[in-house]
């Protein structure tokens, strides 16, 4: 399961690789880094999205135990 740090370090990762790649002339690398930033940023997607379910959860509780 990923999180919103590992989801940041890949991010990174991939910028110093395509980054890497564009200083070196290497352009599979580029593409490589490219693609691990795009995982990264689905990968903190994924955590922000879980984290606003459970939010809105705990809200939809909260207003369920006000009613009563």
């Amino acid at each position: 399961m990923a999180d919103e740090a590992s989801g940041k370090g890949k991010h990174l990762g991939g910028r110093i690789k395509e980054g890497l790649g564009d200083l070196l002339g290497d352009r599979e690398m580029k593409r490589e880094g490219a693609a691990d930033q795009m995982e990264g940023e689905a990968e903190q997607d994924q955590a922000r999205a879980r984290e606003q379910e459970r939010e809105a959860a705990a809200r939809k509780e909260a207003a369920k135990r006000a009613k009563e």
